[in-house]
């Protein structure tokens, strides 16, 4: 059973913060200028810091964390539809099988619970900033412009606090579900 249409676009709705920060880290990656930073100072500092998958995966166009965003999504989105309660076709010798409801509910709650906090604090400290009640955001690493920090700081608590907030949300629902299956299981067997 899938999770009620007002869960699912509440779900949907938060996935959307992702979009500004993810499309931001994947013109970097791909070379590309946005938000004071050049492309090109982007790739030397994941050449110089980053491990050999990052490097890998950058050399390729993909962005690590937006990699693991995604999977992120996949759980998320898991969540609130039906293949998420029922392994789907293409999981071959679990095709068909009930989801233990511990496996996708304690990584959503333990990763979303966090997401969420971080989220909340990086966009609060957007707008306290603007009005100096804490340091404004200064240029760093390739970031040529405080306001460039700004808006990233910005894209970067919507991207984790929905990301989190989907997976709360998600967690939330998928539990009451499960719960009442269950109620309904040992009713039938009554």
């Amino acid at each position: 059973m899938a999770a009620s249409l007002r869960v699912r676009v509440t779900v949907f709705l938060l996935l959307c913060g992702l979009v500004p920060w993810s499309a931001v880290k994947t013109v970097w990656t791909l070379g590309g200028d946005a938000l004071g930073v050049a492309g090109e100072a982007w790739l030397r500092g994941v050449e110089s810091d980053g491990d050999a998958v990052y490097r890998a995966l950058a050399a390729v166009g993909v962005d690590l964390t937006v990699l693991a965003a995604l999977l992120g999504v996949f759980l998320a989105l898991g969540l609130v539809h039906r293949w998420g309660m029922v392994f789907p076709r293409w999981t071959l010798f679990l095709a068909g099988r009930r989801v233990p409801a511990l496996l996708p509910l304690v990584p959503a709650w333990a990763a979303g619970s966090c997401l969420l906090v971080y989220g909340v604090v990086l966009v609060a400290m957007v707008p306290l900033s603007l009005a100096g009640m804490i340091a404004r955001f200064a240029p760093l690493g390739p970031f040529t412009s405080g306001a460039g920090v700004t808006w990233m700081v910005l894209f970067g608590g919507l991207a984790f606090g929905g990301l989190g907030g989907a997976l709360v949300v998600g967690a939330w629902s998928y539990g009451r579900r499960v719960s009442a299956a269950k109620r309904a299981a040992a009713t039938l067997i009554a």
